[in-house]
């Protein structure tokens, strides 16, 4: 991906935390070594039908039940099991799945999808609009329901017809359509909504079932023969394996214990000097720093904005990341339809030490602050962490960093409170506004209730038209007020490079995620 450049003048770049970023690259080239340049590419050999694609991931799914699922990452696992009732094609456009068309009517007040009638649950419950009402309503009402938001402009679902629902809006629902290619569109079998096994057994339609999950170690999966489109599941079995280090997920494609994964981006280089093939990754994750504004020194924005203005986003970018990653200061990439071109990591959001120290000064902090910095216990994020301090410590932040285990970083910051400030990268996100929820009062990421009437308005105006461009303007204008409370802000667009062996074949126009899909994907004989 090609990395955009400005060329008004930077600011001057300190030594002493060059060298501590330097420090950083010779940590991370030490333990994964290096190589020629990556290239891309894929063999596409003779489909071996009853052959079995490996992936390798960071993390099992956090349930299997969509409904209860707060993780995006999820998406990963549930892609196999559950048909969702709209996908996203190789081109991330709309696509037909359990719904072949969709249409707002009588003054977008209304979403009416029209559904398949050729789908069987593997429980044998047949899928039609009743299972879709049914789906819908348990993800609104269920006590534990991570979605209970989405859906909070459906007033209610009507039945048409055996294989039509209608979805009656009390407010704008055009974030729908998108949200229905994740968790929400996610279908299970009604019949097993009370099994209290859900959440490590479901039960979908998907192109295949579960045969088998070890918590932090694998979940199988065979292919579903009874499947609607037998063009999908071109491998008979399915793995996807746990392995939290990067050198050891690499090591594993080399060993031929797995087809796919990714992997650290000083890595992207060796991967080709080993013949394995290499590019990155499709990918909406962004890295962020979050604030805890509920205490000082961060309750005051200028402190806030301070510690924006004393990074460097690029040497982040290059240093850490090896060049595979964008410089960002809204919640997604440049190539993304609802970015906001007047939002930019330069001027106002950009490196500029010097303006650090003048807005600490107004802040009533002359001599600079000290403060806690929650580091995930990952090793990019770590690495992150480790350039950042000295990177602080010439604009006046003194940031003492604490390592905390990495599912827990949430509860830790936003539940308990503890610490600052930490740096995380953001799941993959079905719409903008899903992103941008997090800033609103009452959310989970928001527990101070830091927000502006005008970003509340943006919010909801954002949810307005059916089309992309249609709603593109609000959207826009709910980056700019966010950046104007500021609980957090984004680093860089986060490409790490996916690799994978001659086995793997994948279909045309695929590109592998950092959220990847399989439907399509199998391996050589």
């Amino acid at each position: 991906m090609s990395r955009t450049t400005t060329s008004a003048r930077r600011p001057a770049r300190p030594l002493r935390w060059w060298t501590g970023l330097l420090s950083v690259l010779v940590l991370l080239l030490s333990a994964c070594g290096g190589g020629s340049s990556a290239g891309a590419g894929t063999a596409q050999g003779e489909i071996d039908p009853e052959g079995t694609f490996r992936y390798v991931f960071v993390q099992n799914p956090s349930t299997f039940d969509p409904h209860r699922s707060g993780n995006a990452w999820d998406m990963i696992f549930f892609r196999l099991v559950y048909d969702q009732l709209i996908m996203l094609d190789e081109n991330d456009e709309l696509a037909p799945q359990l719904a072949t068309s969709w249409e707002f009517v009588d003054g977008d007040t209304a979403l009416v999808l029209e559904l398949r009638d050729d789908v069987t649950f593997i429980d044998g419950t047949p899928f039609n609009a009743e299972a879709v009402k049914a789906n819908l309503e348990r993800a609104k009402t269920l006590e534990t329901s991570a979605l209970k938001g989405q859906l909070a402009r459906v007033e209610s679902i009507d039945v048409v017809d055996e294989f039509t629902v209608r979805l009656n809006l009390n407010g704008p629902g055009g974030d729908l359509p998108n949200l229905f290619t994740d968790r929400l569109g996610s279908m299970i079998s009604p019949a097993a909504f009370d099994n209290p096994d859900l959440d490590q057994n479901p039960v979908g339609s998907g192109m295949a079932t579960l045969v088998e999950y070890v918590p932090g170690q694998v979940s199988r999966y065979d292919r579903n023969e009874e499947y609607w489109d037998p063009e999908a599941a071109k491998a008979a079995h399915y793995e996807i394996l746990v392995q939290t280090s990067a050198t050891t997920r690499f090591n594993m494609l080399q060993t031929g214990q797995a087809e796919l994964t990714y992997l650290d981006p000083s890595q992207a280089e060796q991967a080709a000097t080993a013949g394995l093939n290499s590019a990155p990754s499709k990918s909406l994750s962004i890295m962020s720093i979050n604030m805890n504004v509920g205490k000082p020194p961060f309750d005051d924005i200028r402190v806030r904005q301070a510690l924006e203005h004393a990074i460097d986003r690029q040497a982040i970018v290059d240093g850490v990341f090896f060049g595979l990653g964008e410089p960002v200061a809204q919640y997604m990439p440049p190539e993304h339809w609802a970015y906001n071109p007047d939002v930019t990591p330069e001027g106002d959001h950009g490196y500029d030490p010097e303006r650090a120290r003048e807005l600490l000064a107004e802040a009533g902090y002359p001599d600079g602050v000290e403060f806690e910095w929650l580091v995930p216990s990952l090793d990019d994020h770590r690495a992150v962490a480790e350039a950042l301090v000295p990177m602080l410590a010439e604009a006046g932040m003194t940031a003492n960093t604490r390592v905390i285990e990495s599912p827990t970083t949430p509860v830790t910051f936003y539940g308990r409170q503890e610490g600052n400030v930490y740096n995380g990268m953001g799941a993959p996100f079905a719409d903008p506004t899903v992103q941008y929820q997090n800033y609103l009062p009452g959310a989970f990421r928001n527990p101070w209730n830091v927000s502006s009437p005008e970003f509340e308005q943006a919010w909801l105006d954002a949810l307005r038209g059916t089309t992309q461009e249609e709603r593109a303007p609000a959207i826009h204008r709910m980056v700019e007020e966010e950046k104007r409370t500021m609980i957090s802000f984004p680093l860089h667009a986060h490409f790490p490079p996916s690799a994978w062996t001659d086995r793997a074949v994948f279909p045309e126009g695929y590109q592998p995620a950092y959220a990847p899909t399989f439907r399509g994907v199998g391996v050589t004989a």
